[in-house]
């Protein structure tokens, strides 16, 4: 099942209407995948009903295609289009660059606004921001919030790229697919465009966030606090996922088995506040890790959603 997170996961991070319901987990997974899956396929939309968008604007801008002329997918698109420069790296991944600056490479745990467009061979979109109704969305590098490709090309790039990136199978969704959206064995394509780098409101002590909501009221300090959170590594995507079952998290004030950077976070919090958190090791889960889900002295991302307390 968790093969079949990897599009719905960024779809996860933004929804804040998950339905209590009283019914098996296994059935709220699976509803949850098929829904969500539903949806994106009811969207699944031509590339000429995204062309107003800054990124395929930009893709356009460099070619002699008239978008008010014709109706065109993103194959007919691309034939205009004239990359600039272009790099492989493993396994058959690969970065096209419409446009290229020559700033910095991205690092690691920086939180970027990025604006993209996922689609297969035969050139349906599948996912993007508008399908969010965003002009953007925030990602943080280098802790699996998307597939492996993603990580390692956009770990190339820097702000201001647009590109095309071409995702093999393998550093995509695999021998699995994803559900009836993506076949086994199926290569991805990703226009995306970097629009900017986001400092983090909080970096001490192990401790950074960005504050995605600001949330209500005072600090929650000592109260019982319930929230919703995917949690992941630079190893292992989705060590924790409350939205997986719907079901939120529960901090109760003097609970043991929470990371010490969490339970600091979570007094300080507000109801309906919304973080992307990255704690250090120290401030995580140390030498020991936890179980097979955290390597020893690794750092931990989460997208934290606080609910309520009590």
């Amino acid at each position: 099942m968790k093969h079949l997170m990897g599009i719905v996961f960024l779809i996860a991070l933004f929804s804040c209407d998950m339905i209590e319901r009283e019914t098996s987990k296994e059935d709220l997974n699976e509803r949850f995948v098929s829904d969500t899956a539903e949806r994106i396929v009811k969207d699944t939309v031509s590339a000429a009903t995204a062309v107003d968008s800054v990124l395929l604007q930009t893709a356009l801008n460099k070619t002699r295609v008239n978008p008010k002329d014709t109706l065109m997918t993103i194959l007919d698109v691309e034939k205009e289009i004239q990359y600039v420069d272009e790099l492989s790296l493993k396994d058959g991944l690969k970065i096209n660059w419409i446009e290229r600056k020559r700033g910095r490479k991205l690092r690691d745990g920086e939180l970027i606004q990025i604006e993209y467009r996922l689609g297969l061979p035969d050139g349906k979109i599948i996912d993007g921001n508008n399908k969010m109704n965003k002009p953007f969305l925030p990602f943080v590098i280098g802790y699996n919030m998307q597939q492996k490709g993603w990580d390692l090309a956009l770990s190339e790039m820097c702000v201001g790229d647009v590109a095309k990136i071409e995702i093999p199978a393998s550093l995509a969704y695999g021998k699995n697919g994803l559900g009836s959206i993506i076949p086994p064995n199926t290569d991805n394509w990703l226009f995306i465009k970097i629009l900017g780098l986001t400092p983090p409101d909080f970096d001490e002590g192990g401790i950074r966030y960005w504050e995605y909501l600001p949330g209500d009221g005072p600090e929650l300090n000592n109260a019982k606090v319930k929230f919703h959170m995917v949690a992941s590594t630079k190893s292992k995507a989705n060590v924790f996922n409350t939205y997986f079952d719907r079901m939120p998290n529960s901090y109760v004030p003097g609970q043991k088995n929470f990371p010490k950077g969490l339970v600091q976070v979570l007094k300080k919090a507000k109801e309906n506040q919304h973080l992307f958190l990255i704690l250090s090791p120290d401030m995580a889960y140390g030498q020991r890790g936890y179980m097979d889900l955290v390597k020893p002295n690794e750092s931990v991302f989460y997208n934290l959603k606080i609910l309520e307390s009590e």
